[in-house]
């Protein structure tokens, strides 16, 4: 496998990233988190010898210092255009260093495994080809990758996962449809979070939850939340 095939990572600016979570995470735990995540996330790309490289598009600075600890690309974006902007940005940016094909996978994939990676990257290595995986409602989409670049549009936000197979459907591509654990599970929500820490992993992200003490916090509010319920019921 052979083929110019770069990997890009959007990242919002850190003080803006995970705001849902503003419920049970203060800005600098939130910060911390959006940290951790993009760093489990990169550290799978960054293995996977197949890539020409790994790029994180942001308009945030602060993610320099971090992107250089891995070696990877920082494309810096000007605004918070949104997440289709952001990559139709670093796939004009990279198709002038001579990438072929590009694989989106958002910063907030903790489980990501190099396999899911593999996974993705067979099923585009034939051009025109497309590969997408949702999130665990089928709704989002949590990787998307395809030969040639600009093969189908960046359509990210509210229901991108069909989306993205109708657009692939309307440029004559049947899609590859990637569901895995890794790739199923983003941190968007409290319960998003809550479902990550129940389960013991070997990730940073873990490490910081559990270190910090938020994994306890977390697992015993959900625990005390049916109670809390039922009592306000009565």
């Amino acid at each position: 496998m052979n083929f110019f095939m770069w990997a890009v990572v959007p990242c919002k600016k850190l003080e803006f990233a995970k705001r849902r979570l503003a419920p049970i995470l203060s800005a600098g735990e939130r910060r911390c988190l959006v940290s951790a995540m993009l760093s489990d996330v990169l550290d799978v790309l960054t293995k996977i010898s197949v890539l020409s490289g790994v790029a994180v598009i942001s308009s945030d600075p602060n993610l320099a210092d971090l992107t250089r600890s891995f070696g990877v690309r920082c494309c810096l974006s000007d605004s918070n255009a949104g997440l289709s902007a952001a990559l139709t940005l670093a796939s004009g940016l990279l198709s002038n260093d001579g990438a072929k094909g590009i694989l989106a996978v958002p910063g907030d994939l903790p489980l990501l495994a190099p396999g899911d990676v593999m996974r993705a990257l067979e099923a585009v290595a034939a051009s025109p080809a497309v590969a997408l995986a949702p999130d665990n409602n089928n709704q989002g989409t949590n990787l998307l990758a395809m030969t040639p670049l600009g093969a189908i549009p960046y359509l990210f936000g509210g229901l991108s996962f069909q989306a993205h197979i109708a657009a692939a459907r309307t440029s004559g591509i049947e899609p590859m449809v990637i569901q895995t654990e890794g790739l199923g599970l983003d941190i968007d929500t409290a319960e998003d979070l809550i479902l990550f820490a129940r389960e013991h992993s070997p990730t940073r992200t873990f490490s910081y939850i559990t270190e910090t003490g938020i994994r306890d916090r977390l697992l015993l509010d959900s625990a005390n939340a049916p109670l809390e319920a039922r009592a306000g019921g009565e």
